[in-house]
């Protein structure tokens, strides 16, 4: 594969250094994910570093336990994704994050996919508004207050989470949100989902 970006001197010794400072964990999960190099800590070349930075707009990380894994080492944060903000598509599935408050500047995201990690709060995600798919299934959320400004919702798995109520669902949401799924939550009470369902016109799926 050919990566080819047209750059300056300048974008080009920002990129080394960025790189370079980057942690351990990601040049290893970038060379694999990205340049199929294998878990190793080689630099990539200018070319390939510039086409990460500048024409990435998709990013799939899974990890050793995910179905089709493509790095043999979880990331534990998401630091090494700033500054890829021209991301619309993030997958980063089966990892060790408990955090996504790295994601606050990436507003043009549509579809994320945090699933099978161990996140306690989308804390970081309140004002991406573009996003249309959010799965977050298999978490440790106690809450989803967070998604209270992201009408644009089309899809929105929460399952299998240990959510205490559904306040961050509202009326908002009603027009797009369709695929609904919250369905396992032991500590989630029956009053919270006949509001959604009765009140605010949402089918609470299972799945």
């Amino acid at each position: 594969m050919q990566f080819i970006v047209k750059t300056t001197p300048e974008e080009v010794q920002r990129a080394r250094k960025w790189w370079k400072q980057l942690e351990l964990q990601w040049k290893m999960a970038y060379n694999e994910a990205v340049f199929g190099q294998g878990p190793t800590l080689e630099p990539p070349t200018d070319d390939h570093l510039m086409f990460l930075l500048v024409g990435v707009d998709v990013l799939r990380l899974a990890g050793p336990l995910a179905p089709n894994p493509n790095i043999t080492t979880p990331v534990t944060n998401l630091s090494g994704l700033i500054p890829l903000y021209n991301l619309t598509y993030l997958s980063i599935t089966n990892m060790h994050l408990t955090s996504i408050e790295e994601l606050k500047p990436f507003t043009k995201l549509q579809h994320l996919f945090i699933v099978n990690n161990q996140i306690t709060s989308l804390k970081g995600i309140e004002n991406l508004t573009e996003l249309k798919e959010l799965y977050a299934q298999s978490n440790e959320l106690t809450h989803i207050d967070e998604v209270k400004k992201l009408t644009k919702l089309e899809t929105f798995y929460c399952s299998y989470n240990k959510l205490q109520n559904l306040d961050g669902i509202t009326e908002k949401h009603e027009d797009k949100l369709n695929q609904f799924f919250v369905l396992p939550n032991e500590t989630l009470k029956d009053k919270d989902i006949l509001r959604i369902e009765n009140r605010i016109g949402i089918k609470c799926r299972r799945g």
